[in-house]
């Protein structure tokens, strides 16, 4: 049965990444035996050989599958394949276990482990050309991002005028969009799943865009359910209805001023779902690639991420927070030095643009009486009117203050964030 998800939180929660990872769920690759053997052949990496076998089979099996199929290829080598899964298994181990880079698998519930498609290529940026590039590829979802300019024809139906070659004249016949093409393919094979995922699907017009069809994706209006509902369509008069198959994901930015204007008719058909901010996302990251989340030459990440948002929260609000995104690649304090000035200052500066002493609020930048720290991340000087001005008229001016990022900001700027 379809369903119906909206994903929404602050910018650099993973909204966006988790749509990528669900999408390899809807991607069918035709791997042949033989392409399995070569990718071993040539390269003789144990996870690269049991990361194909995994893909043949849609990217989830069973420990003792994996083991039976390599034995079936014989391939005259023995591989313990729960060892191989451990070794390059992306969850943190509790025991104390090492991890090998690239990891890319993990348990599932029910025994079963699954491949991830993104870590795969993360760790081989040229795994798919290399091993795959004459796979037959079933996707089978549709990837779309709402704006402003994107409508009803675009994701419906609509006359989109198209050059015919072979007469020399122009068709204005109506053209399927995005989704009705998929849910044409979806009805073709009832047997499969389908998905349209949407990101920043509150930056679109949603009334414009799903138009009639926003009571059609109910889940008990789909094809063959109780409630079927179906409507004829404006441009190609045909009757539609949406198959039962079919699933919508979304994503929301909870920072950004639109959502507000979301659709209530929206709200009603979707289930929302909140991503924050976890910082234990950031420690597993690190950890698994050997960096001590809470030692990275001497900065807590942990420490620092928790202390500015628990800030960003009483300056403003939830929906404004930094998002873990921001840190998971950090491996050295100048990491981190470069985050901070690269992406946190533009970020901080946007949501407090009209009151920029709460940036120096949020790092900590300001003693008790309101002063400047030493080697500070946010600085101010005063430019006054005097100082600049031998005449001002009839102008009321008053003294300004110039914020800016300190370019000296080292390790001790970083550590009287959250006071030490």
């Amino acid at each position: 049965m379809g369903e119906n998800v909206i994903y929404y939180g602050p910018p650099g929660t993973g909204k966006t990444y988790l749509l990528q990872e669900m999408m390899s769920d809807y991607i069918d690759y035709q791997v042949s035996d033989d392409q399995v053997r070569n990718a071993y052949i040539s390269n003789t990496e144990e996870w690269i050989l049991i990361a194909m076998i995994m893909l043949q089979n849609h990217g989830k099996m069973r420990p003792t599958e994996i083991q039976q199929k390599i034995d079936s290829l014989r391939l005259g080598t023995v591989i313990n394949v729960i060892s191989v899964l451990e070794e390059h298994n992306m969850d943190v181990s509790a025991l104390g276990v090492t991890r090998t880079p690239p990891c890319v698998f993990f348990e599932c519930e029910g025994g079963s482990w699954y491949v991830n498609r993104i870590r795969v290529q993360q760790g081989m940026p040229d795994f798919f050309d290399r091993f795959l590039s004459d796979s037959e590829v079933d996707k089978r979802y549709a990837f779309v991002t709402f704006h402003q300019s994107f409508s009803y024809e675009d994701f419906i139906e609509g006359i989109r005028p198209e050059y015919v070659e072979e007469t020399n004249s122009i068709d204005y016949s109506p053209k399927p969009g995005i989704f009705k093409t998929l849910c044409a393919k979806a009805s073709r094979h009832p047997e499969k799943e389908y998905a349209v995922f949407i990101d920043e699907i509150n930056r679109g017009n949603i009334s414009e865009i799903f138009g009639e069809l926003i009571s059609l994706i109910e889940v008990d209006k789909r094809q063959g359910m109780a409630n079927e509902l179906s409507a004829t369509l404006p441009y190609s008069k045909e009757s539609f209805v949406v198959p039962s198959n079919i699933n919508l994901f979304g994503t929301m930015n909870s920072a950004d001023r639109s959502v507000g204007a979301i659709d209530i008719a929206l709200r009603r058909r979707f289930k929302f779902i909140p991503m924050v901010p976890d910082s234990s996302i950031i420690a597993d990251e690190l950890r698994m690639n050997g960096v001590d989340p809470t030692n990275v030459e001497g900065i807590d990440v942990i420490k620092l991420f928790d202390t500015m948002n628990s800030r960003i929260e009483l300056l403003l609000d939830r929906n404004h927070l930094l998002g873990q995104a921001l840190f998971m690649s950090v491996r050295t304090a100048d990491d981190i030095v470069t985050v901070i000035r690269e992406k946190a200052v533009p970020l901080l500066e946007e949501y407090f643009f009209s009151d920029l002493q709460k940036v120096q609020m949020v790092f900590n930048d300001l003693d008790e009486a309101g002063e400047l720290r030493d080697n500070p991340i946010y600085k101010h000087s005063t430019l006054t009117v005097d100082g600049y001005f031998d005449y001002i008229g009839d102008y009321l001016l008053d003294d300004k203050k110039h914020y800016s990022v300190n370019p000296e900001l080292n390790i001790s700027s970083l550590l009287h964030v959250y006071g030490e």
